[in-house]
């Protein structure tokens, strides 16, 4: 479980919208308008729309994001009924099979729970954000290290000595 939760409109359009949170449905009025609440919050500023072929939006704010899928089924009047999905990246990306357990959770819960189906291409699209977004934070995280900060001071200081034997060396 990668503390994903799911919100997904009744294809009937009578039953209340099914939102699941880290694996329980949620019943209550008030919890669920926790959920959607904190849903809302995340700006659409940062916004990626994937590949038309996916059908897969994305809205972020480091670290929390919110994905929407389009599943093949359609509601009762043939509308589009997309499933948001919830999380948060990692502070540290340790485990490398986070992407892929988040991947394979979204795509159990839309098959098993909401008895729907996301066409592979916008698992393959959610899939190479989530890994482009965690190798960026890794990069970004690498360069504001302490250690990848000495490394710049020990260049720049290397460097500096190098010029400075270079105009000794010329001068005699």
């Amino acid at each position: 479980m990668k503390n994903l939760s799911f919100w997904a409109q009744s294809l009937d359009n009578l039953s209340p919208d099914v939102i699941f949170r880290d694996g329980e449905e949620l019943s209550d009025d008030e919890s669920r308008q926790k959920l959607v609440s904190e849903i809302y919050e995340i700006p659409k500023i940062n916004i990626e729309v994937l590949p038309t072929d996916s059908i897969v939006t994305i809205r972020y704010s480091y670290p929390k994001f919110v994905i929407e899928a389009i599943p093949t089924e359609k509601d009762q009047v043939n509308r589009l009924a997309p499933v948001v999905i919830y999380g948060e990246l990692p502070d540290e990306w340790s485990d490398e099979r986070w992407v892929e357990d988040v991947c394979n959770e979204i795509k159990n819960f839309v098959s098993s729970s909401l008895k729907r189906t996301l066409d592979d291409s916008a698992l393959v699209a959610i899939r190479n954000w989530l890994n482009k977004t965690l190798e960026k934070k890794k990069k970004a995280d690498l360069q504001s290290s302490p250690f990848s900060q000495i490394a710049g001071f020990l260049t720049r200081f290397a460097n500096w000595v190098k010029s400075l034997i270079g105009k000794l060396f010329q001068n005699s």
